[in-house]
């Protein structure tokens, strides 16, 4: 193909190829075999022009929104026609119409707030949504069922249906074959365009909910000049740490907290489906808010502290004796990683504030706290670690799976740190901030020194846009540690309370 064609171009081409074929269709039986023959050209087209863009980098926004453009305007124009001359259902267009004007308005919500459909600046952030909406895969496959749907119904019409069918007179039950292989294969078709829309519609709600503005990163704090780093003894300076992912390897605490219980069977039955309905109220709010603010699979369970009904750090209240320690699982005894302890070492030598911040269980939190502070002890270094995480209402010793105040995840990280700030006069302008995903990304731009440890696609590109620095913290800490050898003994000593 000439140097003066692009992506585009052939975008439009292929919207040209489309219409001249169901403009031939019906107009005879060779005229339908040689629409059928434009349909495959089309379809073809329609890898041709994602190709020519991959390979001569002409991908943009505007041009995702096109080929998106180009795909309505084939799928639409075909499957009414069907319709109109009785071949399919007339509800399949309606769907259709329907499911592209619900995700194309949601993606022209994304594109103004600076994301494409798909490509490096994507709306789309779950991996699952990736895979459905926009993997080579998944449009491969979508683009071979519509071409075989297309070609299929033209040449049922090219070949059986009308007095100048090429095909005689079928018999009844042939007749039938044909026409449940149409349905099977539109409807087919029409389900899986359907199950590929569920990602826009699932992650799109938020740019509904008022968050399109502040989707690229929020208002900034103007940052120093990354220097090198000195020490800063006098206060006034805090590091905000994210948890899993950032000081603990993957798979997060409370992942790890709910398999074991889930092993345990501590958790009724019912919970489950309890969670399933509060996932689907908390859908408008976008797919973080169902895993992060979704606790309901921990109503009636027994809360999980060493010491019962003592205060929040484990102790009994003023002028109570200690209650019956509960036959409990210990809380997990997280695994840091060995970068991260250096760097939580460095600042707590430097006089810094310490804060957790993460979206965990309140008690996961403090307990990932207690095995930060053992390990720097063991380094000689005597620190008190804050935290700032998810709170669970209480109820006769028992969670009810209800949140006190926000769930610790997103922007409620950025205004936890804000307020911890302001109580404990910090300046934020000097402050440092880590984290590794984008709903980190908040709790990053309130500082003005942020890092992006073991970052995500999307946080990657975000720091790679704004200038944050990015960091590897992959090693864990050694096994015959002096540092990991005090953690196991919180864990025995966890395991002989419990």
């Amino acid at each position: 193909m000439s140097s003066g064609w692009t992506a585009n171009k052939v975008t439009l081409l292929r919207v040209v190829v489309g219409f001249l074929a169901v403009c031939l269709f019906g107009r005879g039986p060779w005229a339908n075999l040689t629409a059928v023959g434009l349909t495959v050209a089309a379809i073809a087209l329609d890898a041709l022009d994602g190709h020519l863009a991959r390979k001569k980098q002409m991908a943009t926004p505007v041009g995702a929104q096109l080929d998106i453009l180009g795909d309505r305007m084939i799928e639409n124009v075909y499957f009414t026609y069907f319709a109109v001359v009785g071949m399919v259902s007339l509800w399949l267009p309606v769907l259709f119409f329907a499911r592209g004007a619900a995700t194309d308005f949601l993606r022209g919500l994304a594109m103004k707030a600076g994301h494409s459909g798909w490509g490096a600046n994507a709306m789309l952030e779950t991996w699952w949504g990736q895979a459905l909406v926009a993997s080579r895969w998944s449009r491969g496959l979508y683009a071979a069922m519509k071409c075989l749907c297309f070609c299929y119904l033209g040449l049922e019409l090219a070949l059986t249906r009308g007095p100048l069918a090429l095909v005689g007179e079928l018999a009844a039950d042939v007749q039938a074959m044909i026409r449940l292989g149409a349905h099977v294969l539109t409807w087919m078709t029409a389900a899986f365009c359907l199950l590929r829309g569920v990602p826009v519609l699932v992650e799109g709600w938020k740019y509904i909910a008022g968050n399109a503005g502040q989707l690229g990163g929020g208002k900034t704090v103007p940052q120093e000049p990354l220097v090198k780093e000195t020490r800063e003894k006098g206060g006034g300076v805090a590091a905000f740490f994210d948890l899993d992912g950032t000081l603990v390897a993957r798979p997060s605490l409370e992942k790890r907290f709910f398999r074991m219980l889930r092993n345990r069977r501590a958790i009724p039955a019912r919970n489950y489906f309890l969670w399933l309905r509060e996932a689907m109220r908390l859908m408008p709010r976008g797919i973080g808010a169902i895993f992060e603010a979704n606790k309901v699979y921990l109503r009636g369970v027994e809360i999980l502290d060493e010491h019962g009904q003592g205060d929040t750090d484990g102790h009994p209240a003023e002028g109570r004796p200690r209650a019956p320690l509960r036959r409990n699982p210990p809380l997990p005894v997280p695994t840091f990683l060995a970068q991260a302890i250096e760097k939580v070492a460095w600042h707590a030598n430097e006089g810094h504030h310490i804060v957790l911040v993460s979206g965990t269980l309140l008690p996961l939190a403090r307990r990932a706290a207690s095995a930060m502070e053992a390990e720097l002890a063991a380094r000689g270094i005597t620190v008190t670690i804050r935290v700032l995480a998810t709170r669970l209402e209480e109820l006769d010793g028992r969670w009810t799976g209800r949140i006190l105040g926000p769930a610790m995840f997103g922007e409620a990280k950025a205004r936890a740190a804000k307020r911890r700030a302001e109580e404990e006069r910090l300046d934020l302008r000097r402050c440092y901030a880590y984290g590794d995903s984008l709903n980190d990304r908040w709790l990053l731009a309130a500082v003005g020194r942020p890092t992006a440890v073991n970052p995500s696609k999307g946080l990657g590109q975000m720091a790679k846009k704004l200038g944050w620095p990015t960091i590897a913290w992959k090693a864990l800490t050694p096994e015959r540690s002096k540092f990991r050898k005090k953690n196991r003994q919180i864990a025995g000593w966890c395991e002989r309370r419990s």
